[in-house]
């Protein structure tokens, strides 16, 4: 049978390849220097990649819920949850670009394991003192640790799935993050009902230690990454001017921004309705059930409506649920319409990351990934506090229609502006 092979960079170093290369090429690179997998099918590295990027997931996922609810058992209330939510993602929203540049650069491991590191750092400070002030800390170096690692993993992903299986490649790394984020809150949620916070923050915080030591070692292959071109460029500007990019980093702002603050409001409501850290675990974590299973039926979706179509009824479904969860007032309702939620959030990403992919110009995938970034973490740590302060005076129903309002305006933009192929 045919095979195609990814290149791992000698010496873990970047390769001379092309720019932007495609995942199948051939060569006479050494057999243990080479990712390959018979042809039209994704290489078992990938599978690697993403169970280890699920460890680390988890752990980021606990780590989040576990800060918002210690914050609130702190005293902390709404404002302060709103504003370690942000601290999470106002530091990567200045340095993401930057750090998208680096991976265009340097071999796709560094990042990795340089952002387990600075994850599980953050998880094991948490651990020893969960002071209100030490959690704002620590969500910083968590938030950047976990930037360094998507942006290189969505690299590293889109590359094992070439041109061909791209939507495919992403929709397995989407659907091991459903997985890390049914986890995560699961865990989080048992250890603190049964355990402690800080013992909460100890288990998760060795889960990316796990995964940089694996990443560490040489029999994890990654592809090589394609140089940057050394020719002056326009920077971000350049790139925003292309309407591919730009109008799919507008929908993904506004998916993200739906996503994030219904991790930041589910606590806040369960908390009002007397709801237990298990409970709001276990609405959090029935949402990444809904994100796993519509990923299963993305290829079928797809053929049948092609990626704007199914961009554009997912956001609307999320959006008329959104604006339905302002009025749930009890455990079985919020895990209904949470199920609902995902769904409708959870089949878009997949669609983003490919069509981001295949618009970013030759040896420029980090940048635009890192562009991502910054608009998600600059959504990510203005809405959380935007919401906290408003929800300290109207209350949890407005906030909900207005993410709704907002999700349903996403779901217009994305008809009219995203291409249709």
């Amino acid at each position: 049978m045919e095979r195609i092979t990814l290149p791992e960079p000698a010496a873990d170093r970047p390769a001379a390849s092309q720019p932007n290369p495609p995942a199948a090429t051939s060569g006479a690179a050494a057999p243990a220097d080479r990712v390959s997998a018979p042809a039209g099918a994704l290489p078992r590295e990938l599978f690697v990649l993403v169970a280890f990027l699920i460890v680390a997931h988890t752990a980021f996922n606990g780590i989040r819920i576990t800060t918002s609810l210690a914050a609130i058992k702190a005293g902390g209330g709404a404002l302060w949850v709103g504003l370690l939510t942000a601290m999470f993602n106002i530091v990567p929203a200045f340095v993401a670009i930057r750090v998208g540049r680096l991976v265009d650069r340097v071999p796709l491991r560094r990042p990795l394991i340089a952002g387990c590191a600075l994850v599980a750092a953050g998880g094991a400070i948490a651990a020893i003192e969960p002071m209100l002030g030490i959690l704002a800390l620590c969500a910083i170096a968590i938030g950047i640790g976990w930037m360094a690692i998507a942006a290189s993993s969505q690299y590293a992903v889109g590359l094992f799935g070439g041109s061909e299986n791209r939507v495919r490649a992403f929709s397995v790394m989407s659907m091991g993050f459903s997985i890390s984020s049914f986890l995560g809150p699961l865990i989080a949620g048992f250890m603190i009902d049964h355990v402690s916070y800080r013992a909460a923050f100890a288990v998760l915080a060795a889960l990316p230690a796990i995964a940089a030591i694996a990443f560490a070692t040489r029999w994890l292959k990654l592809p090589a990454v394609a140089p940057r071109e050394d020719a002056p460029n326009g920077g971000a500007r350049e790139l925003l001017g292309m309407p591919a990019v730009r109008n799919t980093l507008i929908s993904a702002a506004f998916i993200t921004v739906g996503w994030d603050l219904y991790i930041f409001m589910v606590p806040v409501l369960g908390t009002e309705l007397h709801l237990t850290a298990t409970q709001i675990g276990s609405v959090l974590s029935f949402f990444a059930v809904a994100v796993f299973v519509v990923r299963l039926f993305m290829t079928r979706l797809t053929d049948r409506l092609g990626e704007r179509g199914v961009m554009v009824s997912a956001m609307a479904v999320a959006g008329v649920t959104f604006i339905a969860f302002g009025f749930a007032h009890s455990y079985g309702v919020m895990m209904a319409l949470s199920f609902v939620i995902g769904l409708g959030l959870g089949a878009s990403q997949p669609i983003v990351l490919s069509i981001l992919h295949d618009a970013a110009p030759p040896g420029r995938i980090g940048e635009v990934n890192g562009m991502r970034m910054t608009m998600i973490s600059t959504s990510q740590w203005t809405m959380p506090l935007v919401f906290g302060m408003l929800s300290a005076s109207t209350g949890m129903l407005p906030l909900f229609l207005i993410i709704g309002g907002g999700i349903l305006s996403g779901s217009w933009f994305a008809r009219r502006k995203l291409p249709t192929a």
